[in-house]
C-alpha cells in the first residue's frame, strides 16, 4: 500500500499508467488531504526542476586519485597458527594409528597364509569394510604420507 506522498510523487514524475493517473487526479480533486500534499510536493518538484546540478571541476577525479595514492596501503592480515596445536593434532592421530596397529596385531593370528582382522563387537558388520586389503591400503597410504612429511622436514632443515 503506497502512501499519499508516494502516489503523488509518482503522479508528478509521470511514472503511472493512464488509469492510475485518472484515479490520482480524482483523489486530488475530491480529497483535501491529497490537495494539500499535492500543492506542497508540486512546489518542491518545481524547485527541483529549476535547480541546476553542480558539476565537479575538471581535475576533481585526478585530485581524488592523488589523495588516494598518498594514503598508506593497508597491510594484509596474516594469521599464524600455533605449531603446538598442529603437533598435538598430529600426535593424536599418530597415537590413534599406533593403538589400532597394536590392537590389530595383538588380536590377530600372524601366519604366512592368512591375515585375519579381529572381530569387533559393533552393531555394524565390520567384516564388509575392514578387510586385509583395506588395512594394507591404509598402512601403505600412512607410510607414503610419513615419507612425504619426512622429506619436507629434511628439506626444510637443509635450507
Amino acid at each position: 500500500m503506497k502512501t499519499i506522498d508516494e502516489e503523488i510523487w509518482d503522479y508528478l514524475d509521470g511514472g503511472l499508467t493512464a488509469d492510475q493517473k485518472a484515479e490520482i487526479s480524482a483523489k486530488i480533486s475530491s480529497d483535501p488531504a491529497y490537495q494539500e500534499v499535492f500543492t506542497e510536493l508540486q512546489e518542491v518538484h518545481q524547485l527541483m526542476k529549476g535547480a541546476e546540478l553542480e558539476e565537479p571541476s575538471m581535475s576533481f577525479t585526478r585530485n581524488v586519485m592523488d589523495q588516494v595514492k598518498l594514503e598508506i596501503a593497508p597491510i594484509a592480515l596474516k594469521t599464524k597458527v600455533s605449531k603446538t596445536i598442529i603437533y598435538s593434532i598430529a600426535a593424536f592421530f599418530l597415537l590413534s594409528i599406533v593403538a589400532i596397529m597394536i590392537y590389530t596385531i595383538a588380536n590377530s593370528t600372524l601366519s604366512d597364509e592368512t591375515f585375519e582382522v579381529p572381530s569387533l563387537k559393533l552393531p555394524v558388520n565390520t567384516q564388509e569394510f575392514i578387510t586385509p586389503t583395506s588395512i594394507r591400503i591404509f598402512f601403505f597410504v600412512d607410510i607414503v604420507l610419513a615419507l612425504i612429511y619426512l622429506d619436507s622436514f629434511l628439506r626444510r632443515k637443509k635450507a
